[in-house]
């Protein structure tokens, strides 16, 4: 199984690992952070990104522990 990654405090070099996620989205996940602290679940991860939901690749990937 592939790493999990930690959105909460990943820097965008590690968010890049996420399948799907650019430097474009890895830069607004780290400004959504800066701005409105830790982002909690799945349904706001793909608000954040601008995506209508979760893929499947990305299902298991992500850590959203602090």
């Amino acid at each position: 199984m592939p790493d999990r990654v930690r959105v909460n405090v990943a820097n965008p070099n590690e968010l890049l690992k996420l399948p799907g996620v650019g430097p474009e989205q890895a830069e607004r996940i780290v400004k959504f952070r800066a701005q409105y602290g830790p982002i909690g679940n799945e349904s706001e991860l793909s608000r954040v990104l601008g995506w209508r939901g979760l893929g499947e690749s990305m299902w298991g990937r992500v850590d959203f522990s602090s």
